[in-house]
């Protein structure tokens, strides 16, 4: 059986319909297998990400095929090859993943502060989503976060990392909340929750 590669292609163009029909069919037309893919639409531009998987032959017509596909569909692409070494391989335990939620008056910076701790406590940020929307009444702008994180094994404690989001969130006026997983699954009213900006 032929060795199978992994292949990131990542795309970005103005949103409209069939985007993700083209850019899967390229990969279907060139043999490769898609294993795992992310779409996400911001500011009236869809971002596309495909991990995607073939036998050598099949990666590099993908690789060579890119320029085409940007003048065929007006996509702006970006290929880059997965080392050997970096194959996923089936674990017997997953690493637990923390869950953290925010709210608060949006300003300047407030992504980097919240993220800045996590990397300061060990933790790694597996998804990220924000956004804002106009306060009901005021109408100030109002941010909220979500992001699902994991804590490195050697360096990485979940009680430090919640201490530093209390600190944060008194600092910077944040709700916000930090919980696993397994807690949002099975029993949510036992999830340690900070709310601490108020």
């Amino acid at each position: 059986m032929a060795t199978r590669e992994r292949l990131v292609l990542s795309a970005t163009e103005q949103d409209r319909p069939g985007l993700v029909a083209e850019l899967s069919g390229f990969i279907a037309a060139h043999g490769c297998n898609i294993d795992d893919s992310r779409v996400i639409v911001l500011g009236g531009f869809a971002g596309l990400m495909f991990l995607i998987s073939g036998t050598s032959s099949q990666v590099a017509e993908v690789e060579r095929g890119v320029a085409a596909l940007e003048r065929d569909t007006g996509l702006r692409a970006t290929v880059r090859r997965l080392p050997e070494n970096t194959a996923v391989t089936p674990q017997v335990q997953r690493p637990p993943t923390w869950v953290v939620t925010a709210s608060a008056m949006d300003h300047e910076g407030i992504i980097h502060a919240i993220t800045d701790v996590v990397r300061a406590n060990g933790g790694n940020i597996l998804e990220l989503e924000t956004s804002t929307e106009s306060a009901p009444m005021s109408g100030s702008p109002l941010f909220a976060l979500r992001m699902a994180i994991t804590l490195a094994e050697r360096h990485g404690s979940a009680a430090r990392l919640k201490d530093a989001l209390e600190t944060l969130a008194r600092a910077e006026a944040i709700d916000l909340e930090i919980g696993d997983t397994a807690d949002n699954r099975q029993a949510p009213d036992n999830r340690e929750a900070l709310r601490l900006g108020k």
